[in-house]
């Protein structure tokens, strides 16, 4: 993935997680939104497929705490 595709999925991940600030488990549901970005159809990361997990992970405690 591209550097500026990259910071674009970023993006849309941090503005996700504000728009959904009262979603019921929020990291999961996260997850589930960015799913094609994360595992292949067998539920198998893709590759950068962890890296996007762990970012959902660590921006949804970086501004919800």
């Amino acid at each position: 993935m591209s550097e500026k595709r990259t910071m674009e999925l970023k993006k849309a991940i941090i503005d996700w997680l504000f728009e959904n600030k009262n979603a019921w488990q929020r990291t999961n549901a996260c997850r589930e939104y960015f799913r094609p970005y994360i595992y292949n159809s067998d539920g198998n990361y893709l590759i950068g497929g962890e890296e996007v997990s762990e970012f959902i992970t660590s921006a949804d405690k970086l501004i919800y705490g």
